[in-house]
């Protein structure tokens, strides 16, 4: 009688295990998983080389594990059993509070010794466009704008890294740095701070700021440019505004990593100018609808922080036909798409590239290459080079 049922569970577990390879063979495969914000593995090809040493067995778990049958619910599922059932303090490398949720940096040592050295090597990198602005009368300006961590840096629990002690000299030796280069930094961080960081200037599940918060990221930007190039450009202001919070439920980066499992009320708003400048628009060089928002169709749709502008696109133009503004070019990654919302009114155009998409004049084979072409074939004058501070000191686009 044990045997038997030893036998019987041994063949359930070796259909099982058949069912879920045949599964994982026959079923519609998925290119990229929403959730965890990554691309799922190919299946690998196979050569004598990579079979003899192994790595073809090894890809081809990796690309099993991926597309397991039904694997967005098991990791749901997992990660439910983790925040409810285990109350881990972090999963998914999110800190699950009741009122915020951060992302999780791990423990570090108290060195900023390597701070001015690295700042000094990404200033290096923009010089080219620096040098490309110049040789026309441009002139690049840095906006450093803080991620969502280093904003709510005294809302982490007192057991755990919150690397406050990191983020002033980090924005020290950023300005240094820059000063050497003649190119101004302009620092949301020190701005956000000297307001006290107010709560509605980001989102509670997402690791972008909300409209508000860009709001004041285009006057500091706007009141930073006005200042040193002697221009009077137009500074929008609160009361210019017309804002709708969207009923819709948000689903912020921190929350999708979470499998949707905790919006905590999180909404988004928008703000659209109540005397509306008039405007065309270009995405990558073909002609697009001139909106600026991309609104659900109805109350219940889920919506993202893509509502602003529709996403991350390589290359947008925004151009309002008024030749007596000057030209912008803005140079950053999602952080620009809810600026570009309010800033396109201050100038004739508006040029906004996503180095991690942008194609460029030459192809796309050298970023910064390409980037510089750019700036030399529009002579914007004025560049802006947006980067959050998490990402200050990593090649631009990558």
């Amino acid at each position: 009688m044990k045997r038997t049922a030893q036998i019987f569970f041994a063949t359930c577990f070796c259909l099982f295990l058949l069912g879920v390879g045949v599964l994982t063979a026959l079923l519609p495969k998925e290119s990229g998983s929403f959730y965890e914000n990554r691309s799922l593995a190919a299946f690998p090809e196979a050569t004598a080389e990579n079979i003899l040493s192994g790595d073809f067995f090894t890809d081809l778990e990796t690309y099993l594990t991926d597309h397991v049958p039904l694997r967005s619910y098991l990791l749901k599922g997992a990660t439910l059993v983790r925040l409810d059932l285990l109350h881990q303090d972090v999963v998914s490398e999110v800190i699950d509070g009741d009122e915020v949720l951060l992302g999780f940096h791990g423990y570090s040592r108290w060195d900023t010794g390597y701070l001015l050295p690295s700042a000094q090597e990404a200033a290096r990198a923009i010089l080219p466009w620096q040098e490309a602005a110049a040789s026309y009368g441009g002139q690049v300006y840095y906006l450093g704008v803080p991620e969502q961590y280093s904003y709510f840096q005294d809302r982490y629990p007192s057991y755990m890294e919150d690397r406050a002690w990191l983020y002033p000299p980090t924005e020290e030796a950023m300005e240094t740095a820059l000063e050497e280069a003649q190119i101004p930094f302009l620092s949301l961080y020190n701005a956000y701070r000297a307001e006290g960081c107010p709560e509605d200037y980001y989102f509670a599940t997402d690791h972008h700021y909300t409209i508000t918060g860009a709001l004041k990221a285009a006057q500091v930007l706007l009141e930073g440019v006005n200042e040193g190039e002697g221009w009077d450009l137009y500074i929008p202001q609160e009361e210019d505004l017309t804002f709708t919070e969207l009923p819709n439920p948000f689903l912020g980066s921190r929350n999708r990593k979470l499998y949707a499992l905790r919006y905590l009320d999180d909404r988004l708003t928008t703000a659209v100018y109540t005397d509306p400048v008039p405007f065309t628009r270009s995405d990558n060089g073909a002609p697009s609808a001139p909106s600026l928002l991309v609104l659900p169709e109805t109350e219940d749709e889920v919506i993202t922080y893509s509502v602003f502008m529709g996403g991350d696109i390589g290359e947008t133009v925004l151009s309002t036909d008024r030749e007596d503004l000057p030209t912008a070019l803005l140079i950053g990654e999602s952080y620009t798409n809810a600026l570009e919302t309010l800033l396109y009114a201050s100038f004739d155009e508006l040029h906004s590239i996503d180095p991690r998409s942008f194609e460029g004049e030459s192809g796309g084979a050298d970023v910064i290459g390409d980037i510089t072409a750019y700036i030399a074939a529009v002579q914007p004058d004025v560049v802006i080079v947006m980067r959050d501070n998490s990402a200050y000191f990593k090649p631009i686009g990558g």
